[in-house]
């Protein structure tokens, strides 16, 4: 009974170590989808090395239990030895990445991070034969034992996944999770060398061949089997990726969901191993058995497209974690749980037709290694191919009809089978429109969705382009929908903050003349710093395809950016670009996803600011995006508490109530009068701010609320956020997102001081700040009237008016949408009525 729990133990630091390592490795190469999966399948590989190095190994060792122990031990000496090098030993890892250009520092970067990960992932690939070995030592049935010992190596796993994705990681940090794992996986190779070495396992030669397997097998079914294998881990990789895809418009992109989703694969892998241990007496022919859990995985999955699209819909906001925990278990379930149990017995299946249990060792490691290198074949193929030559939906039909044929050639003389084949690949004629739809209807504010003018399935993401139905109040009103999340949109109070955000900086920073842009999304805050005086140069970094490639249908709002010949585009992560290059910038701007997004929170951590701060000219600029609707108040004050602690010089704007804008520098943030009247005064400035409702001098500075000392005042006793302990990202200590109510403690904070000028512009921006604080206390208190004596206090914009529908621009759409009917009167003297308020 002590070997199965050692395994159990086994695979939870197996686990936790994964994720640890996936982590780390982040910053060293990039979380790029390629980057990112050849991180994965250099750490599969490692595992495929050591089952085949450490299961030939296993049949030849008098104690296979001792050299379980032996390897455990290497798994939590290496490990330790990677998380503290991960941890601590950055610049010596990224000197390759620096010192050569381009891709091919790049790719040193890679090879490096698959070296790192070999010696502890093959330790880790040779435990389960080295086990195997041990527990058939006196038994020639191998399918009972290997199916009892997979499914609680996995169910570790699984324990692992949920632990350290749902508890580790936000209480104690990454690092001191994998030095946990090493632990207990030292704890397992002590306690399994003591049994060894106590007399547990007695040093006797291998059992000889006495007799053969219960159905004889031929040498091309033993081909057949170690094949199937393949193709199956090939296909069961490629379902997680297509469902992980699909999936996270129910469960949102949130580093809970990705932990869920994996622990419900592996729970699923336990029953299909355990399952077969139960059945392991009346399975006559595994060779069948086999053939029939590829046929029922490729049926479920093919058919599963037809039910799939409903679930995809969230069923509604949770009352509480636990609730988003047990909702988000309940959508994925039916789609996982039935081809993951059915491939949790394929494994142990395969084994038994290759092997008895003499080779129990060898055998296991080559149908392991087998499996594992076909799984390599399927997460990369699908992520990088299929879903984006085919989308999610047919992916999974075409890794349905591969896995069918696969089944189906393991029957001898049985045409039949090749039935569940063809009718997987008519799957792959299905419409993709209920997908499209459910992926609007899936995103908050879906039901206000109107034409889709992009849907664009790439290697990272998922995005959709679509119109807005906000009618004549903002008709020309898009927004950014990625993986079910509305990233962005241009209506006018998003607009506003964006357009600050490029503006400000580089009206602060001493030389503007070089400029970074983080995050391109609909490229307004691209073309802010575009149209800004003294900008001669800009590098913008996006992650994303279908964002970059969406830019041309925010061409009026980005003012044709992406066509600028001063501005070089990189399609890259913004983390890994500014860990690797040598360029220095008089001003940054970073617009990432909020942290609550899972992969956003490295964007979001102190490593990051100070490593934005060392690329900055002296007096350089950073101009971060503080999303305050898209995380909870605890959260909001976490990253404005770590952007101070990166910044000795900050600021807290806020064009609009939902949005604000933090600057920081390393020298005191001033604005020269000549800089402010330079800009009003070009053409193409002046057309970018007043599209933005920052028509003049005094209504941009009118949105100045908070200096270093007010932000720090809002944000005292907020939590530290840094790579290791990426808080914000496991938000369920801060609660839901924040409501417009809870910005008033922002309000609650003494203004800055305002920016003087000149006499004769301070008094109008004294004026446009009232107008504004009437603003943001109409929106916290949901107060029409504070919002009418905002709108007549005003002399310096029409944002004002925005709310009521009376903007000029908007009357004239009013105008021509109604043909001058009584919809149109009605408004004019409404909007007439606010003006003699």
């Amino acid at each position: 009974m002590l070997v199965p729990l050692l395994f159990f133990a086994s695979g939870a630091a197996a686990l936790l170590l994964e994720t640890v390592f996936l982590r780390q490795m982040t910053w060293l190469a990039g979380s790029a989808v390629t980057a990112t999966s050849l991180v994965l399948a250099a750490f599969m590989a490692g595992l495929a090395l050591g089952a085949l190095v450490f299961g030939r190994l296993a049949d030849r060792v008098l104690r296979p239990l001792a050299l379980y122990g032996a390897l455990e031990l290497a798994v939590a000496s290496s490990g330790i030895g990677l998380v503290l090098l991960l941890s601590h030993g950055r610049e010596a890892l990224l000197a390759p990445a620096r010192a050569l250009p381009g891709s091919a520092g790049d790719a040193v970067t890679l090879a490096l991070a698959f070296l790192l990960l070999l010696v502890p992932t093959a330790c880790m690939g040779g435990t389960l034969p080295a086990l195997a070995r041990h527990t058939a030592r006196a038994q020639e049935r191998l399918l009972a034992p290997l199916g009892l010992l997979y499914g609680i190596n996995t169910l570790g796993g699984a324990a692992g996944t949920l632990l350290g994705g749902l508890v580790l990681f936000e209480r104690i940090g990454v690092a001191t999770t994998g030095f946990l794992a090493a632990g207990l996986a030292a704890c397992a190779g002590a306690a399994a060398l003591a049994l060894a070495l106590g007399g547990a396992e007695q040093g006797t030669p291998a059992l000889p061949r006495t007799r053969g397997p219960a159905h004889p097998f031929t040498e091309a079914d033993r081909r057949a089997a170690l094949l199937a294998t393949a193709v199956s881990g090939a296909a069961v990789l490629g379902y997680e990726v297509a469902w992980t895809r699909l999936l996270v418009l129910c469960l949102r992109s949130y580093a809970y969901s990705f932990s869920i989703m994996l622990a419900l694969f592996l729970l699923g892998l336990v029953g299909g191993a355990l399952l077969v241990r139960t059945a392991a007496s009346r399975v006559r022919d595994p060779r069948v058995w086999l053939a029939a859990t590829l046929l029922g995985m490729a049926a479920w999955v093919a058919t599963s497209l037809l039910w799939m699209p409903p679930l995809l819909v969230p069923p509604g906001e949770a009352r509480s974690f636990g609730g988003f925990l047990l909702a988000a278990a309940l959508r994925s379930a039916p789609l996982v749980l039935p081809p993951t149990i059915l491939s949790g017995m394929a494994l142990p299946l395969a084994a038994t037709v290759r092997a008895r249990a003499a080779q129990a060792g060898r055998e296991v490691g080559l149908v392991y290694a087998a499996n594992t290198g076909g799984a390599i074949a399927g997460a990369l193929g699908t992520g990088l191919v299929l879903v984006p030559s085919l989308g999610a939906p047919r992916a999974l039909a075409a890794l349905a009809t591969l896995q069918g044929l696969a089944g189906a050639g393991l029957l001898r003389k049985r045409p039949v089978a090749l039935v569940v084949p063809a009718l997987c690949a008519c799957a792959l004629l299905l419409p993709l429109g209920p997908y499209v739809r459910d992926f609007l209807q899936a995103s908050p504010g879906g039901e206000r969705a109107g034409e889709v003018l992009s849907f664009h399935e790439g290697a990272t993401d998922t995005v959709a382009v679509v119109r807005k139905r906000y009618g004549f109040r903002d008709p020309e009103a898009k927004s950014i929908l990625v993986n079910g999340i509305a990233m962005t949109a241009t209506v006018k109070p998003v607009w506003r903050y964006m357009a600050a955000e490029g503006h400000l900086p580089a009206l602060f920073a001493p030389d503007p003349g070089k400029a970074l842009v983080l995050c391109v999304g609909t490229g307004i805050t691209l073309g802010a710093v575009l149209a800004s005086p003294g900008v001669t140069h800009v590098d913008a970094v996006d992650l994303s395809e279908g964002i970059l490639q969406a830019l041309p249908l925010f061409a009026e709002e980005n003012r044709r950016a992406f066509a600028d010949p001063r501005l070089r585009m990189h399609r890259a992560d913004g983390r890994h670009f500014l860990e690797t290059t040598r360029e220095r910038y008089g001003l940054i701007t970073l617009e990432p996803p909020p942290p609550i997004v899972a992969g956003s929170v490295h964007l979001y951590a102190l490593d990051f600011y100070r490593l934005s701060r060392k690329h900055l000219v002296p007096g350089g600029i950073v101009a971060q995006w503080l999303p305050l609707h898209g995380q909870s108040l605890g959260s909001a004050r976490a990253s404005a508490r770590t952007f101070l602690e990166a910044f000795p010089h900050a600021q807290l704007w806020l064009p609009s109530i939902r949005d604000a804008v933090l600057l920081g520098s390393d020298r005191p943030l001033t604005l020269q009068p000549g800089r402010l009247q330079a800009a009003y005064g070009s053409t193409d400035t002046r057309a970018s701010l007043t599209a933005a409702y920052l028509e003049t001098p005094e209504a941009l500075l009118a949105t100045h609320l908070l200096d270093r000392e007010g932000i720090a005042r809002w944000c005292a006793g907020a939590d530290l956020v840094t790579d290791d302990r990426p808080r914000l990202e496991f938000f369920r200590p801060y609660g839901p997102n924040m409501e417009d109510r809870e910005i008033a403690g922002l309000l609650a904070i003494p203004p800055a001081e305002p920016i003087p000028i000149d006499p004769a512009l301070d008094a109008r921006v004294e004026r446009e700040r009232a107008a504004m604080r009437l603003y943001l206390r109409s929106e916290v208190d949901d107060d029409v009237a504070a919002a009418r004596q905002a709108a007549r206090t005003s002399h310096g914009t029409r944002f004002f008016l925005y709310r009521f529908g009376c903007d000029p621009v908007q009357l004239d759409r009013l105008r021509e949408e109604s043909g001058g009917g009584p919809a149109l009167e009605m408004q004019e003297r409404r909007c007439a009525e606010l003006s003699a308020d």
